[in-house]
């Protein structure tokens, strides 16, 4: 997706996500959460139940589906559902000169699942690598690897998980 596109369906997603987390948690929901918990203790331990909300969006011309939120309920305490936020934040990517902005698990080009990207550097769907065709952009000093350590061209080496960026397959933006 498009960097434009990205940043102007961006806060849409912030609210959707808060009027989710509302409507799940509030009382209208209860009948719901009781369920979920029946159907959980009679399950047992072996099994989890989970519900999930999710938004994607579909381009019709290409034919593909991008999830852009995730969230619903996941695990319990006690006899409680508890609430459930996943999905993969937003990696900026240079692919053939164009900023493209889609979830970190997702290839920028074709949109299928690409998990790992600096430890599996070509796409299993469509074939692109990194450092050929795409490029992460790092707009910031986070780590693409942990999202909680600082790297820098002078200093490549992640301060917190240790993983070394690969100059390559990325560009500082």
């Amino acid at each position: 997706m498009d960097k434009k596109t990205f940043d102007t369906i961006d806060p849409i997603l912030d609210d959707i996500s808060e009027v989710a987390s509302e409507l799940l948690g509030s009382a209208a929901t209860e009948k719901l959460r009781s369920l979920l918990t029946e159907l959980n203790n009679t399950l047992g331990s072996r099994y989890l139940v989970s519900l999930h909300l999710n938004v994607t969006v579909f381009d019709a011309e290409k034919e593909r589906c991008l999830p852009v939120l995730q969230t619903g309920f996941a695990g319990f305490d006690r006899d409680k559902p508890l609430r459930a936020i996943g999905g993969s934040p937003p990696q900026h990517y240079i692919v053939d000169g164009e900023i493209l902005v889609v979830p970190n698990h997702r290839c920028p080009r074709c949109w299928g699942k690409w998990e790992f990207k600096l430890r599996h550097p070509s796409c299993s769907h469509c074939g692109v690598s990194l450092g050929k065709e795409v490029k992460v952009l790092l707009d910031t000093n986070v780590c693409p690897n942990c999202e909680e350590g600082k790297v820098s061209v002078l200093h490549p080496r992640c301060t917190k998980c240790g993983s070394e960026v690969e100059l390559s397959q990325v560009t500082w933006g």
